[in-house]
């Protein structure tokens, strides 16, 4: 059963907004999405810059919102708030309402929050929220059955260009590595946009490793279950045997 804004309860107070560094890139993201994950917002691992609380996984799981919502008001690190829709990559299929009203519920506790482009037009309230609060937007495109190619890439980042956030992101299916070159294009060649590009697919976790030291702004892990595949741990340590399984998968 999809969880709706009537089921919080609580009245706690909403804390202070803390700044995020969006300079210091990568910063360094930590999903959180499941009840024991919560305890991160008050001690974050050493590294992570930045908590997102996948909110959508969180309540899938069974946490309560107000548990959450408390967590949130405790934090000690810059919290990312997402909540996003099956064909997203989330867990619900929300009602553009109960969507709404969730993420307004929420977004006194969070410091940034995800939205995705191509719901912007049915999230206006939202964001409007967010700009009148003062927090801090990213925008981000999931494209996880279809490859992304040079044209579509150039279009996405026109589209971008119309709302004004703190950064922008983008995920693409890729299977090949030509795939990750394309990819890859715009932090090379469009690096004044704050970009932050990852893949899905069979070569997702090429991708964490190779696009940040290409200038993709965020690096996400995991800090209790993968929020998505092929998402490292905060503890993750590669061999060399193991980073050339992952640049070579089978298949490829």
């Amino acid at each position: 059963m999809t969880p709706t804004a009537s089921d919080i309860s609580t009245n706690v107070r909403a804390p202070a907004k803390k700044t995020i560094p969006w300079k210091n890139s990568p910063l360094t993201v930590g999903t959180i999405s499941t009840a024991p994950g919560l305890a991160h917002l008050t001690q974050a691992p050493e590294g992570i810059d930045l908590v997102e609380v996948r909110l959508d996984l969180l309540l899938s799981n069974g946490v309560s919102p107000d548990k959450i919502q408390e967590a949130m008001a405790e934090r000690s690190v810059p919290a990312l708030l997402t909540l996003r829709t099956r064909e997203e990559g989330g867990a619900f299929n929300w009602r553009s309402r109960q969507r709404v009203l969730f993420f307004l519920k929420f977004i006194p506790f969070a410091d940034a929050v995800d939205l995705e482009l191509t719901n912007i037009p049915r999230l206006a309230r939202v964001l409007r929220t967010v700009r009148q609060t003062n927090r801090d937007l990213i925008v981000s495109s999931h494209s996880l059955k279809r490859k992304l190619t040079p044209l579509r890439l150039r279009r996405l980042l026109a589209q971008f260009r119309k709302t004004r956030a703190s950064l922008y992101k983008i995920v693409g299916l890729a299977r090949r590595r030509r795939d990750l070159r394309v990819l890859a294009e715009p932090l090379i060649h469009q690096s004044h946009m704050r970009l932050a590009i990852m893949a899905s697919g069979p070569l997702a976790t090429a991708s964490r490793l190779s696009f940040p030291a290409l200038g993709s702004r965020l690096l996400y892990v995991h800090l209790d279950e993968p929020a998505a595949p092929g998402q490292p741990g905060h503890k993750t340590a590669f061999t060399f045997p193991e980073m050339k399984s992952s640049f070579s998968p089978k298949g490829v």
